[in-house]
């Protein structure tokens, strides 16, 4: 089963964060997502930026899976 709430951010609160528990009840398997429909734009414009990059061919980097692991940073332990 899947249900959709639309809300605005000044109707979070307890109360409706008790229905939501009340109407999850016990069931074990329970995922919640939370969507939010505006962006930052200059987020947004580094985006469309990186995508016309990617599709147009230029200044992408390509390499193999070992030359990637060889190039991210070692942890520390």
């Amino acid at each position: 089963m899947e249900t959709v709430i639309k809300i605005n951010p000044s109707e979070l609160n307890a109360s409706l964060i008790n229905k939501i528990k009340k109407f999850i009840g016990n069931k074990q398997n329970v995922d919640v997502i939370i969507s939010l429909r505006e962006f930052d734009p200059a987020y947004a414009d580094a985006l469309d930026r990186s995508i016309e990059q990617a599709e147009s061919g230029r200044e992408i980097i390509s390499m193999t899976m070992e030359e990637f692991v060889d190039y991210v940073p070692k942890k520390k332990a």
